[in-house]
Order: structure tokens, then C-alpha cells, then sequence
């Protein structure tokens, strides 16, 4: 939690770095965004607690395979709601990239089965946390909440989430950061406030939320596969390696 709520601040300073002034002004509070930035900084600290706490009872595998599959979310916003373009390859991409994604997750141990049976509805929550935190994201582009290539809203929507981290630090008595927690705190920091600007620009620039989350999230499944394979040595089944490239080609057909 200590180190989370570093990066939210990390991102808050890393954020007015890259509007080059300070993103807080008393207009911020009357704009349209404001209620979605505030409801998002609290969805960040509440279903980051849940995902803790579901992989610590189901394993980091159900977990994660829960939180990549909400993609489903904005996906059928995108189509449905804002009538974004479809197509036969769009949509092949679009099932490939899910099944992609619980393929390369998918291990051969079932240690977690028994409490996966126990406490089934947790993953339900990372998927419906995960899901609501990148609909609402694509909603205030969608609808032009989000103006100035989205810095204000998101480093407005970061610095709330720290205050709310550290509201919980006070209430909970665990206020001590320890030197450790401020380092990986400000490294999480960086790139965490660029997933979501980035996310925010590509909409901005005209990307189909139904293209950009699907290649997001088996993009991030990929490339962490990947590292996991070369650089820390890990064992993958055939299975895993099937979804490697089934996520490959889902990556083509959805670019197409």
C-alpha cells in the first residue's frame, strides 16, 4: 500500500512535468471531468485492495486472467455505444485476443483450484473493478470531458487516489514509509502514469477503444511472457506457448 500510494504522487509530479506547470487550479473543480476523476482515484484504491486480496487467496494467475479479460467491457462499449466500425477480423482478433490471453495464463498445477471454488467471487470483482476503471476512462473521451490531451484529468485523478492512500494510511495506523517503498513507489511511479495517459492520447488521436484495449491488454500479456521466458528463465507449457502465438495473430488481425 506505502509503495502504491508513492507512485500515485509519482505520477502526480510526473504528470505537471508533462503539462510543464502544475495541473491544479480552482476552474479544475466546476469542470466536466472532475466527478469522473474523483470516483475514478477511489475505484484505484478500493480494487487495488480487492486484486491484492483475491490473489492472495486464488494465486496471481486466476487473478490476472480476470483483470486482462475485462477488456470485454469497453470492447462492447465501443461497438454498441459509441457504433464503432466492425468487422468479420476485428471480431476474430477481438476472441482470439481472450482466448490468447487465458491460454498463456493457463498452468498446469491446480493449486488454487480448492479456493478458487471458496472465494469465486473475488476474481468477479477484479473483473468488473478492472472492467468499470477502463470504461469510465474511454467514456470521458468519448463524450469530450477530457480535454488538453487529457493531462489535467490524469494527474488530478492520480493525486486524488494518493490522498485517499494516504487518508486510509492515517485511518489504519500504518502511516511509516520505509525507504524501500519510496524507491519501487517512484519507480512504479513513472510508467504507471504514462499506462494511463497513454490510453487516453491513443482515444484522442482516434483510436477505436474495441482496437486499442484488446492490443493493450495482450500487448502487456505478451511482452511480460516474453521477459518471463528470456530474462528470468520461466517454464511455460505448450499450452502458454499456443497462446503466445494465438495472441500474435490476434495482434495482426486487430491492427488490420
Amino acid at each position: 500500500m506505502h509503495a502504491i500510494i508513492v507512485n500515485y504522487f509519482t505520477c502526480f509530479i510526473v504528470g505537471s512535468l508533462v503539462a510543464g506547470e502544475s495541473p491544479l487550479s480552482l476552474d479544475m473543480v466546476s469542470s466536466s471531468w472532475f466527478p469522473y476523476a474523483l470516483f475514478l482515484s477511489l475505484c484505484f484504491i478500493f480494487f487495488f485492495n480487492v486484486t491484492a486480496y483475491t490473489v492472495q487467496k486464488v494465486g496471481i494467475v486466476v487473478t490476472g486472467i480476470f483483470q486482462k479479460l475485462s477488456l470485454v467491457v469497453p470492447v462492447i462499449l465501443g461497438l454498441l455505444v459509441f457504433q464503432e466500425t466492425s468487422s468479420t477480423t476485428k471480431i476474430i482478433g477481438i476472441l482470439l485476443t481472450l482466448i490468447a490471453i487465458v491460454l498463456i495464463n493457463i498452468r498446469l498445477e491446480t493449486e488454487a483450484d480448492e479456493n478458487f471454488k471458496r472465494y469465486w467471487y473475488w476474481p468477479l470483482l477484479v473483473f468488473f473493478g478492472s472492467g468499470l476503471i477502463e470504461a469510465i476512462l474511454f467514456y470521458t473521451q468519448e463524450t469530450g470531458k477530457v480535454v488538453d490531451t487529457g493531462v489535467q484529468f490524469v494527474t488530478t485523478l492520480f493525486l486524488m487516489a494518493g490522498c485517499w492512500g494516504l487518508i486510509y494510511s492515517l485511518v489504519t495506523n500504518q502511516f511509516r514509509f520505509s525507504k524501500r517503498e519510496v524507491i519501487f513507489g517512484i519507480l512504479i511511479g513513472v510508467p504507471n502514469f504514462f499506462t494511463i495517459y497513454l490510453i487516453i492520447r491513443g482515444l484522442e488521436l482516434g483510436w477505436d477503444g474495441s482496437v486499442l484495449f484488446p492490443l493493450n491488454n495482450v500487448g502487456v500479456i505478451l511482452v511480460t511472457a516474453l521477459i518471463g521466458i528470456f530474462y528470468f528463465r520461466e517454464r511455460m507449457n505448450l499450452i502458454n506457448y499456443i497462446g503466445l502465438a494465438v495472441s500474435l495473430v490476434a495482434i495482426l488481425l486487430i491492427s488490420m
